[in-house]
């Protein structure tokens, strides 16, 4: 992979590469992401090709690394700590992700032991990072629904793509979470397994006012006109989807 990836990489920013390739990954698994790299690069005809092949070395590492139903690894987690972003990004933006073997023991102490799987459950982290923690408790309790959230692109996008990996159900959103409405919100992905295809994850991209914070910010709306007993709906006010979610 670190050969494959500098010869890409050659004269060029590495976070920007790394970029292209999970945008790149992502498309693979839409039908509404048409994928333009951002990154100058030689020989262009063959630039799919070679990030396919960034993608296949990622894929034989998973298998390497995932031995048992319940085991997860977060390849891209791992890579954007050791090789893409500088030890000033990570201060600047607090990006020191959760060691793994925390993780695991956060996920494994939530229920004390009770299995929770196919509960329908949401799982939220309001700064996900690379999206690990979400992606360990699917590993522990698959079956609910996951959501993540990031003020980072990079960030919000290696969620989807372990996401995509590890079969998740749920929706990944680029925003500032201490803000979460319409203004502060830059994109977000629905992740969902497609039982007609046999498990294979499709990728959406959402609007603000289809993302599933805008069904619960929109069903705190409607309890709070109850509770003062005006129950008329407003004019133009957002749909609710997945509402059962909250």
């Amino acid at each position: 992979f670190e050969d494959k990836f500098s010869a890409l990489a050659y004269g060029q920013d590495d976070s920007q590469v790394f970029d292209d390739m999970l945008t790149f990954i992502i498309d693979l698994f839409s039908f509404d992401n048409p994928w333009t790299p951002n990154g100058h690069y030689s020989n262009p005809e063959n630039l799919r090709e070679r990030f396919f092949g960034l993608f296949q070395e990622i894929i034989l590492l998973m298998k390497a690394k995932i031995r048992d139903p319940k085991d997860w690894y977060d390849p891209f987690g791992n890579l954007y700590e050791m090789q893409i972003a500088s030890m000033g990004r990570r201060a600047n933006a607090g990006q020191f992700f959760t060691p793994e073997d925390v993780v695991d023991f956060m996920a494994d102490i939530l229920y004390a032991g009770e299995d929770m799987t196919g509960k329908g459950l949401r799982f939220n982290d309001p700064t996900c990072g690379s999206g690990r923690t979400l992606i360990a408790m699917h590993a522990k309790y698959p079956g609910n629904f996951c959501c993540g959230e990031d003020i980072d692109r990079t960030c919000a996008l290696m969620t989807v793509c372990n996401f995509i990996l590890h079969g998740v159900n749920g929706e990944v959103i680029w925003h500032d979470s201490l803000w979460p409405d319409a203004e502060h919100f830059y994109g977000a992905w629905r992740v969902r397994p497609r039982r007609d295809l046999g498990g294979v994850p499709e990728v959406t991209r959402l609007k603000w006012e289809d993302s599933c914070y805008a069904a619960w910010q929109s069903h705190l709306d409607e309890r709070q006109r109850e509770t003062s007993g005006d129950i008329s709906p407003e004019p133009g006010s957002p749909q609710i989807v997945q509402l059962n979610l909250f």
